[in-house]
């Protein structure tokens, strides 16, 4: 699977925006319910557990996590579908990840879709703000 191609295609039905960094990494940016749009960062890597091409898309949720209560956030993404909430950076993320070669489009698109939702959803709710 061409995580790239998938992702410009993915843009190209939702009316997001989509740039290309290299054959590896780009960004959507997804629009959502009110005016809002949520920028996810897809890319390919090497999984550091198998060792197969593993595709990850990501969303920042806050630059910070002062103030976030981190074990409540840990019982909920137990009942997201494929998001994980991480902090990178000291930044508050929404990741998902799956092995590129055994996903399908539609998953990735779901996952898109997942990952910019549910960004969005923390951000406003943590900072009342449409940031990133």
């Amino acid at each position: 699977m061409n995580l790239t191609a998938t992702i410009k295609k993915y843009a190209d039905q939702i009316g997001g925006t989509f740039t290309e960094y290299d054959e590896l990494k780009c960004i959507i940016v997804v629009p959502l319910k009110e005016s809002r749009f949520q920028t996810v960062l897809a890319y390919t890597e090497k999984s550091k557990v198998s060792g197969k091409t593993r595709a990850v898309l990501i969303s920042k949720v806050s630059d910070t996590v002062n103030g976030v209560d981190t074990h409540e956030l840990l019982k909920v993404h137990a009942n997201f579908d494929f998001s994980k909430f991480i902090i990178e950076d000291g930044q508050l993320k929404v990741v998902a990840t799956c092995l590129a070669d055994s996903a399908s489009e539609e998953e990735i698109k779901f996952m898109v879709q997942e990952v910019a939702q549910l960004a969005d959803q923390y951000e406003y709710k943590l900072t009342g703000k449409d940031i990133h």
